[in-house]
């Protein structure tokens, strides 16, 4: 009888120490800079193409920097389960239909275009998600991602604002769209607004379908503040609990 305990607890501890093993092979950290250059090429296309938008010799960078962002992204997808070639994959189309309708050479790519954006920022979103989820430890580059995801968040339902405004142009009104001659710009400004819950009233929606979306984007902005920065301070309270005790 005690050799046959003494077999069962060193097979319980071999196998509690091959779960935790398992359990930290799937916590891994984020490494590299992928994120820290996305976050400053986003910033870069969500401050600083507005200004250029005045300027019709300009306003091309302006989509040069969203190019750019946009293949930023894929160093900061995850490299497993193939997100990053289906990410790459996914892209070429993408600014296809997108650069064919800045130089308006086909009618339906902006349309098109959006509708990828949309999809493509859904990818952004799960892969980032998942990296912040397993990380080990908040970090300077876990803060980037966050950070990143944050704006991904917004430029998705700017996306998505932008693709029901192509289809029906009646959904939103405001004296910020009858001023400006790209919607996707005020769109992204008015997403971030929505997103903060902050509301200057130059955009509203004008139909029940164009309300709902404003109001989900609210309540993942609520969300967001609530649960994501929430669980990001208490994973930092246990990462150091953890070092203290070592």
């Amino acid at each position: 009888m005690p050799l046959k305990k003494l077999v069962c607890s060193t097979f319980n501890r071999n196998s509690k120490k091959k779960s935790g093993m398992t359990i930290q092979n799937n916590k891994q950290s984020i490494t590299g800079h992928g994120f820290r250059n996305l976050l400053f090429l986003l910033i870069l296309y969500i401050v600083g193409s507005p200004f250029l938008e005045p300027y019709p010799s300009l306003a091309v960078l302006a989509h040069i920097s969203l190019s750019v962002a946009l293949f930023g992204s894929v160093y900061a997808i995850n490299k497993q389960k193939n997100q990053r070639s289906i990410a790459g994959l996914l892209l070429l189309p993408l600014l296809a239909l997108y650069w064919l309708g800045f130089f308006d050479i086909l009618d339906f790519s902006r349309i098109g275009a959006h509708l990828l954006f949309t999809i493509y920022y859904a990818l952004l979103i799960s892969s980032f998600t998942l990296q912040i989820k397993n990380s080990r430890r908040v970090t300077v580059k876990v803060l980037y991602a966050t950070f990143c995801l944050y704006l991904i968040i917004g430029l998705f339902w700017g996306s998505l604002y932008t693709l029901l405004y192509h289809v029906n142009p009646g959904a939103y009104a405001g004296s910020l769209l009858e001023s400006t001659n790209n919607a996707s710009h005020s769109f992204n400004y008015f997403s971030f607004v929505t997103l903060t819950t902050l509301g200057y009233g130059d955009i509203t929606p004008q139909t029940a379908g164009a309300g709902a979306l404003c109001q989900m984007e609210a309540i993942v902005g609520q969300f967001f503040t609530a649960v994501v920065v929430a669980w990001l301070v208490g994973m930092f309270v246990s990462s150091k609990n953890d070092t203290d005790n070592d």
